[in-house]
């Protein structure tokens, strides 16, 4: 019986100590990059992080007027950090994203410079 007792108690710290620890922040990396994403309520400008790092921003269909940069994600992978922008209506040269959540069809973030909560899609 008291052997039981102890393997019960054993198993029920370990499983509670197992639990308790953090799991790291997956990486949306392969759910965001080399895709459009659109504004779902047809807003904001179109993102496009590609998977060599370069970003724009603007029509899909690209263009003269598209905004062009860089792209990478923080340590912590939950900011998107965009920088050397150059294009013809860009007035930032580097911003900050806040992951919010994200997949294959959804991406949620957070331009927090300017309170804008970003409801993303991948563009038709």
């Amino acid at each position: 019986m008291k052997t039981t007792i102890k393997l019960l108690f054993l198993s029920t710290f370990f499983a509670l100590n197992a639990c308790s620890k953090n799991e790291s922040t997956p990486d949306p990396t392969s759910a965001i990059v080399d895709k459009w994403w659109c504004d779902s309520n047809n807003v904001l400008a179109s993102q496009y992080f590609k998977s060599d790092g370069t970003f724009e921003q603007g029509s899909k269909t690209g263009g003269t007027n598209n905004d062009k940069g860089k792209w990478s994600l923080s340590s912590d992978k939950k900011k998107i950090i965009i920088t050397n922008v150059v294009g013809k209506t860009q007035t930032l040269t580097n911003w900050e994203y806040e992951l919010i959540s994200s997949s294959s069809n959804n991406l949620e973030m957070n331009f927090a410079s300017f309170g804008i909560k970003m409801s993303m899609i991948v563009c038709p």
